[in-house]
């Protein structure tokens, strides 16, 4: 069997997640100057809100695309129409437009929305069965180092403000995305040319919550890999408050804090995809739970200085990683043919409204009470699945 090649899957999905997460946080950082009667957290909870809302409202769209028509064409069409994303994102800096970065932001989002079932249903096409975890795994570590590159990056810049270096890095981005796009190669099953579900969100979701009940356990991963979502997201905005808040930092100091946490969920789903090699671990689940239990509560109960603190958040992130990467990889392993693309979108719906459910959440809590939700939250969900998901109560009574 022919040696699959990854790359120009995984410097696609790289580039991405980088390029999303780059103009989000340049918003975030950046506009919040040209403004002064909106809150940060406000202007953090709009341009998240302008990345998430699409998923929920396109992703139906989304998987009927994944489903009808080949998946490469449907990520090429999506990463051409994002240069021109970026053209305005760049006027919207040289005008100091709050009204056309976010647009931009929101155009994103569903740019974003419409082609990802297309993306990570590509994995199995690319790597094989065989290839599942490895490819779920790395394509996770590279998702989260994108975040991180891209945060840090848009820190960096903020702090020694560069317009120059901005427009470069979004259109230069978008356009080498484009580029491995059109490199990949990928054993594709044929597209379903008789597709005709119904691409209104609420009827998917219904239709798709019955199908995925066909699935023993399948509701209850999605439901695993929506919080692993919520916890992503509160993290990401909380750090962004807490760490000058609470612990005194610049914004560089607090990019790098928010770096730690995408490079220890990276690891984590790398390490996870290699030990699992050719199968699903799912016992990892809750080994992953329990680790992030243990250091949301060292977090809120012990007090830390910086270094201590970027070492529990690292070890929360990890964990976390752990967590993940079982879960996608026993949807790419259980949804066989072009089903996985539906399942895909609905999975999306769930994660993206749980990430919503996040806002709220930073919007009621304070920075410091929010560590203590997560905990209360992990324990809650990690039960739940060791409880539900099929062959979880097998694997630990053979060990």
């Amino acid at each position: 069997m022919k040696k699959p090649n990854w790359f120009p899957l995984f410097s696609m999905n790289f580039l991405t997640v980088f390029n999303d997460n780059l103009l989000k946080w340049l918003v975030c950082f950046i506009s919040i100057k040209w403004i002064t009667t909106v809150s940060e957290s406000t202007i953090i909870a709009i341009a998240s809100a302008m990345l998430v809302l699409p998923f929920i409202f396109l992703s139906p769209l989304a998987g009927k695309f994944s489903v009808k028509y080949e998946k490469k064409k449907v990520m090429t069409i999506g990463k051409i129409v994002e240069i021109p994303i970026m053209l305005l994102a760049a006027c919207g800096f040289v005008f100091q437009s709050i009204y056309m970065v976010m647009a931009a932001v929101l155009l994103l989002g569903i740019q974003s929305s419409l082609f990802s079932p297309s993306k990570y249903g590509l994995i199995r096409d690319v790597g094989g069965d065989d290839g599942i975890s490895f490819g779920t795994g790395t394509m996770e570590m590279l998702t989260f180092f994108g975040v991180l590159l891209g945060t840090f990056l848009a820190s960096l810049i903020s702090d020694h403000y560069s317009l120059t270096l901005i427009i470069f890095l979004l259109i230069s981005v978008a356009i080498l995305g484009l580029i491995s796009t059109l490199t990949l190669k990928a054993n594709e099953s044929e597209p379903n040319k008789n597709y005709n579900e119904s691409v209104n969100p609420i009827t998917f979701i219904r239709e798709s919550f019955r199908k995925a009940q066909g699935i023993p356990g399948l509701n209850y991963v999605i439901l695993g890999l929506s919080f692993f979502w919520l916890v992503g997201a509160l993290l990401q905005m909380d750090l962004k408050v807490y760490c000058p808040n609470v612990l005194h930092l610049s914004n560089i100091e607090t990019g790098i804090v928010m770096v730690v946490a995408a490079v220890g969920i990276g690891l984590g789903c790398f390490i996870t995809g290699v030990i699992s090699k050719n199968t699903v671990k799912i016992a990892l689940v809750p080994i992953g739970a329990v680790g992030m239990i243990v250091f949301f509560s060292l977090i809120y109960f012990i007090h830390a200085g910086v270094i201590t603190f970027c070492v529990f958040v690292f070890s929360t992130a990890f964990f976390s990683g752990m967590f993940k990467v079982p879960l996608n990889a026993w949807i790419q392993s259980n949804v066989k043919g072009r089903m996985l693309g539906d399942i895909l979108a609905y999975e999306n719906i769930c994660e993206f409204g749980f990430i919503l459910i996040s806002s709220l959440l930073f919007y009621l809590f304070d920075p410091q009470t929010i560590f203590i939700v997560l905990f209360a939250l992990t324990l809650f969900i990690g039960i739940i699945l060791c409880i539900k998901i099929p062959g979880m109560k097998t694997v630990f009574k053979s060990k």
